[in-house]
């Protein structure tokens, strides 16, 4: 059971970083979905054992939080960012909270077997995560691409030094370019 954590928390620092790298936001989010559902499907419908499904588990639960978190900063006014990350951690503990609960009826309602009731819920559940991962790409596409794109771009300056160019909002929410030094970052 540990096989997915223990993926995620090796491969996440280094996805993340190819996430700051290559942008995709959108675009992963819906393919870790996708991956989400193809290993619930193998585990429900399959007798391969589940190491296998779940180290795709664990790169897909990477993937995941490798571009959402980020996400966030991009899609909200910044004076809104701490609300949002509230309001998305409130309903991941919302799911922690009641997901348990689904799988323990969907158990016992299942004669005591997890296989494959459970794992089938699981993929439904990604299946819907890949609907939304759609539709959420569909709607960057009409917004401009923000979540498809890199947050900062390198560009060669005068000089030849490469000059980082970073995204702000304005107050009316459009983004416009800022220097580096004048970009929020808490980590900062």
């Amino acid at each position: 059971m540990s096989i997915p954590y223990l993926i995620s928390a090796l491969s996440s620092p280094p996805l993340g970083h190819l996430v700051d790298r290559v942008g995709k936001r959108a675009k992963i989010a819906a393919a870790s979905s996708a991956l989400l559902f193809v290993v619930h499907l193998t585990m429900a419908l399959s007798s391969i054992p589940p190491v296998l499904p779940m180290v795709g588990q664990g790169v897909a639960y990477s993937l995941y939080a490798s571009v959402l978190w980020p996400s966030v900063p991009l899609t909200v006014p910044r004076r809104l960012t701490g609300t949002a990350f509230g309001v998305i951690t409130s309903l991941q503990n919302v799911g922690l909270a009641l997901f348990p609960l689904a799988v323990a009826g969907i158990y016992r309602s299942g004669g005591g077997r997890y296989v494959p009731g459970v794992e089938l819920f699981f993929a439904s559940c990604a299946a819907v995560g890949v609907a939304v991962g759609v539709a959420m790409n569909m709607l960057d596409m009409r917004q401009g691409g923000r979540l498809n794109g890199v947050a900062s771009e390198g560009e060669r300056g005068d000089d030849g030094e490469e000059e980082v160019i970073s995204f702000d909002r304005e107050k009316d929410g459009d983004f416009v370019a800022v220097d580096e030094d004048e970009y929020f970052s808490p980590l900062t």
